[in-house]
């Protein structure tokens, strides 16, 4: 996937990729699609053009995986790499990803490895924030850690809509707070014509915006919110996540009991998503 970004800055290309770990196609493809567009690509009408390559590109080499894994440096796979490089070194881009930062975890042996990737344009090396794996953001069921990088660019917020959130209402509190405020109002009497029963239906509605105002919690809705989630998923994904750093941080010590429990953790988590997302 390929998205541009333009502002007064300049503009912004980034390639989201995922390379063949047995092909050179993609890596052929992208060069030959910077070279048949590198006008529309490299030239901005008012400040930098920037491009950006990441995403899994399933290449191994001492230069970014740890040296003494050479399982993964035979001689098949050091040349689709040095490949890789080339076209990296041709587009005038850099590696800004860390070196040696392991984000993939294999489904058998467990090890891990590197093969996603971030590069950037050289010149916009000054824009760069941050750029790193995020282990709380891991998804249940995923191999690779998320990658956040973060660029000194300006560009069009859309703003949060805010609304109710009766998912995530104390409805024993709701009710007690309810009741002091129907307290407040006239004692229950018979309604004999129009002009009462309207002062009886705005008192009602009085009492229930009060009791909403002050028991039912907003939440900001974006385009991609998920509007099912409940307290019990961010609990059981934060135990996930919070298991699943500790596990990483012990990925040269296989046999610790923390293995199990993040598995455990990850499993509950995603029975427990599914059921909900029904």
């Amino acid at each position: 996937m390929v998205m541009q970004i333009t502002g007064t800055w300049g503009k912004i290309t980034i390639f989201n990729i995922y390379n063949d770990g047995e092909s050179e196609v993609t890596v052929n493809l992208l060069m030959d699609f910077h070279h048949r567009n590198r006008a529309v690509l490299e030239r901005s009408l008012g400040g930098e053009a920037h491009i950006v390559w990441l995403g899994d590109f399933n290449r191994h080499h001492p230069l970014w995986d740890s040296s003494e894994d050479i399982r993964l440096f035979i001689n098949k796979a050091t040349e689709a790499t040095e490949k890789l490089i080339d076209a990296v070194t041709d587009m005038g881009l850099d590696l800004v990803l860390p070196s040696r930062l392991p984000m993939h975890e294999h489904s058998v042996t467990k090890q891990w490895t590197r093969l996603d990737q971030v590069v950037l344009t050289a010149h916009s090396g000054e824009t760069l924030i941050y750029c790193d794996t995020v282990l709380e953001e891991r998804g249940v069921n995923t191999d690779h850690l998320p990658v956040l990088t973060e660029l000194r660019l300006e560009v069009a917020i859309t703003k949060a809509e805010s609304m109710l959130n009766f998912w995530d209402v104390n409805w024993e509190e709701f009710r007690a707070k309810l009741k002091k405020q129907l307290d407040k109002t006239p004692t229950p009497a018979r309604i004999s014509n129009q002009a009462q029963l309207d002062e009886r239906c705005e008192e009602l509605t009085k009492a229930l915006q009060e009791t909403i105002r002050a028991e039912v919690p907003t939440v900001e809705i974006m385009p991609k919110s998920k509007r099912w989630w409940t307290k019990e998923l961010t609990h059981l994904c934060a135990c996930a996540n919070k298991l699943g750093r500790v596990a990483y941080n012990l990925r040269n010590v296989p046999d610790h009991r923390t293995h199990k429990e993040h598995k455990e953790a990850k499993s509950k988590y995603q029975n427990t998503l599914k059921t909900t997302k029904q």
